[in-house]
């Protein structure tokens, strides 16, 4: 029997990139996935392609929306009639000092970034008193280091970390896990670049990783499905940095 056979996993910002990495592994694992993003296009085509080993849906959703989560609530228990784990993933980033960040993207980030998180646990709440779940929220070494664009960015993240541990105090005695994971220098491709847009940025920094790589979509996605194990239940309120070792060095 695959390890989560017969769950339901969401993972928001699920159509490229990490969250579809994660998805799909749940998807490997015998898990039903819901495939959360604000593009149609991406997320059709993934769950199109996670449907060849596993069901999965796709839903369309702008996480900074109450009343989008809520209809992807709808939309789960219409299909699956359950949920078990939500992989809190979503998320934009700009580069840019203070004096280039609006107030308009100041608020369009921490709407996603961070209201996201609240708008996704709690269309799902409710469910969550009684389903022994799990919840895994993908933040970044940025909360940790100042890094990764704009000041919002290390600012919406330090905070999703804050409401992880009190989400973590709360849903804890009700028997779900709840923790965090901080990727540091992933190479996704796209957002890589947007802090080392040439490759002799990407060669001087990776000098300063010691195990002298980055991180790939998949190191990111095994911690997740780790995480939501509830064979590793006694993990709790946890923010784990994942990033080669790059923070001590």
């Amino acid at each position: 029997m695959k390890r989560f056979e017969g769950k339901v996993a969401l993972v928001t910002g699920a159509a490229h990139g990490i969250g579809k990495q994660i998805a799909k592994q749940f998807a490997e694992e015998g898990a039903n996935t819901v495939i959360v993003d604000y593009n149609p296009e991406t997320g059709t085509k993934t769950a199109a392609e996670l449907s060849e080993i596993q069901k999965s849906i796709f839903a369309r959703a702008n996480v900074a929306s109450l009343e989008d989560m809520q209809a992807v609530r709808e939309q789960t228990f219409a299909e699956f009639g359950r949920i078990d784990i939500l992989v809190l993933n979503a998320g934009i980033a700009f580069k840019g000092t203070m004096n280039d960040f609006t107030l308009d993207d100041w608020n369009r980030l921490i709407g996603i970034n961070l209201t996201g998180l609240y708008t996704t646990v709690k269309a799902f709440y409710n469910d969550f008193l009684t389903n022994n779940g799990s919840i895994v929220y993908i933040s970044s070494g940025s909360a940790l280091s100042g890094t990764g664009g704009a000041v919002a960015y290390p600012a919406a993240k330090a905070g999703g970390e804050g409401l992880i541990r009190g989400l973590a105090k709360e849903l804890g005695p009700k028997g779900v896990n709840v923790n965090a994971i901080a990727p540091r220098l992933i190479d996704t491709g796209e957002m890589m670049r947007v802090n080392y847009p040439t490759q002799a940025d990407l060669d001087a920094v990776l000098k300063k990783i010691p195990v002298r790589r980055f991180g790939t979509v998949q190191d990111v996605a095994n911690l997740a499905l780790f995480l939501a194990d509830k064979a590793n239940s006694y993990i709790q309120g946890q923010t784990i940095l994942l990033d080669g070792g790059r923070t001590i060095a």
